[in-house]
Order: structure tokens, then sequence, then C-alpha cells
């Protein structure tokens, strides 16, 4: 095969490695952003707990949740909580109420005669967050703050907050706002499958920076070389070969946590195989894909004659 052919297998391998990598942590993470609801919560029948009450395929559960923020149960039947879902709860003068059809939750310290907003999801970030869920229907209705329940507890107060898709979201008592997700069970009980990232991440801003420098040390290694050479042919490949390494690598970073396992410990490894291509890349970019072929001189230069070939002429 020659080295044109070469070059074109390596290319199409580079892109279908890069797409099925892609699809395959892109889809194991919608498939667990796809299943559950939080509908509601509500106070539970043990002290210092609530009961989450979620939907998940049309089916109704309900959760035991601790002040913690951990779930540490699932409930048979009616679930176990009493009352009713409240929009509005208070803790002597401090008070919390949910918007009903967006993704905040306001704070009011005078009773309940006002309110500021204490948490929200909104304007760019809540459209991208609502087009995360797959199939969400009206976001009015599916990922909004719904019904809340406010504990006191030593040293303060913790909040649980109803909002549907995004799943339950917790503040500590250190007033660190959590968005936990929608309770599950596996292997051990309990856990939560997690909601979908809002912007960034470390981990994004990582795998953007390692899919750059791949495709930077790609793309400068092929023109160096082929300058050194005077061999330009082949610098589209190569230019498609860094793309390809760089929007790869960008593709399966921003991933959320798939049920019982974080997010990462899928895209790391994707990365890491990316960078390494990369390196195997430009190894083979100055060794093979570059070099003149056998025989032949790059261009603008006259071949070199051997000692016989002189005595002939």
């Amino acid at each position: 095969m020659n080295r044109r052919g070469q070059v074109l297998i390596v290319v199409l391998v580079g892109g279908v490695v890069c797409v099925a990598l892609w699809a395959c942590v892109r889809g194991m993470a919608l498939s667990a952003l796809s299943v559950g609801e939080v509908t509601a919560v509500v106070e539970g029948d043990r002290p210092g707990t609530v009961v989450v009450e979620t939907v998940r395929e049309d089916r109704a559960a309900a959760w035991r949740v601790d002040d913690t923020g951990e779930v540490v149960e699932w409930l048979e039947g009616d679930g176990g909580g009493s009352g009713t879902p409240q929009s509005q709860h208070c803790q002597g003068d401090v008070c919390y109420r949910v918007a009903g059809d967006a993704l905040r939750v306001e704070q009011s310290r005078d009773g309940g005669a006002t309110f500021t907003p204490a948490w929200e999801v909104g304007g760019a970030s809540y459209i991208g967050l609502s087009g995360e869920y797959p199939d969400l229907g009206d976001p009015a209705l599916h990922l909004s703050s719904r019904s809340l329940v406010v504990h006191a507890v030593p040293g303060g107060h913790v909040i649980f907050v109803a909002n549907g898709r995004d799943g339950l979201l917790f503040r500590d008592v250190h007033g660190d706002w959590q968005r936990r997700g929608v309770p599950d069970s596996g292997e051990g009980c309990c856990f939560y499958d997690p909601p979908a990232r809002i912007g960034g991440s470390a981990l994004t801003v990582l795998a953007v920076t390692v899919g750059a420098a791949t495709a930077t040390a790609i793309l400068l290694t092929g023109l160096v070389t082929a300058a050194r050479r005077r061999h330009w042919r082949e610098l589209p490949v190569v230019a498609a070969l860094a793309v390809a390494g760089g929007v790869g690598a960008g593709l399966v970073a921003p991933l959320a946590d798939v049920g019982m396992f974080p997010g990462w410990m899928y895209s790391v490894p994707a990365v890491l195989a990316i960078a390494a291509g990369g390196c195997l890349l430009v190894r083979w970019l100055t060794t093979t894909a570059l070099a003149p072929a056998r025989g032949s001189a790059p261009s603008g230069e006259v071949p070199h004659r051997t000692g016989a070939q002189d005595d002939d002429a």
C-alpha cells in the first residue's frame, strides 16, 4: 500500500474512533439523565428526615432523605411522608419559597414580608440546561422548583427543594446549595442519578487544553517537517488530523456522572487516549507521512548521483 493509502486509513480510523468514543460516553450520560423526576418533597415520618417523591418511567416512588442530604431508604406504599407539598416554609423569621415555574428559590428574613433570590438557574444557563434533558416537555412544568421543606439543625437550617428533572436541591447548614439529582437504588441501597452539568467544569477546561495542545502539536509538526523536506501535498490531511484530535478531546469531556460512577471515569481515559494518539501521530508524521518517497528528492532539488552513475554518464 502506498503512503497516501496509509494516510487515508489513519484519517478514517481516527475519525471513527473519535465519533465512537463520543457516542459511547455521551449515550451513557444521557441514559442517566433521562429517567427520573423529583415531583415533591414533604416532611418525613421520622425526625430529621424528609420524603422525596419521584416519578421514573411513569412509576411513582418515594425515598427517605436525612438532614445531611443523603438518601437512606427506599419507601414502599404511600412513602411515609406527612402533610402536603408546600411552596413556602419558614423557621422563625427566616422563610423560603419556590417559583413554581422556574428553577428559583427566594429568601425572606422578615417573616415573609419581602423576598430576595437565594438560588437560581436562569437566562442562558437555564436554556442550556433544559436542552440537556431528553424529552423534557414543558420546562416550566418539568424543570422548575415546585415544593420545599426547611429544617432547623444545630448551627442553622437545611433546605430541601423539589426541582423536577433536575432532581433534589439541597442547602446545607453552611449555606452551600447542592444539586443532588434524582434518588435511585442499586448495590448498597441508594444513591443519586446526578443532574446535568451547568456550563463548564474543571474537566472540560482540562480536556479543551489537552485537545488544543494535541491539535497544535500535530499541526506544527506537520508544518515544520513539510517545510524542512519541502513536501507539502499531505498538509491538508495533517490539518484534518489536528482538528479531529482537538475536537475529539473536547467532545468526550463535558459529561455528567453516570449512576454511581463519576463522569471523569469515562472522560479522563478517553482524553488521555486522544493525547497518546496525538503523540503517536506526531511521530508518524515525522517518520512516514511527510517523508519524501524512497528514491525521490524533495521538490526543487536534483537527485544526488553515485560515483557509478557519474562514470556511466
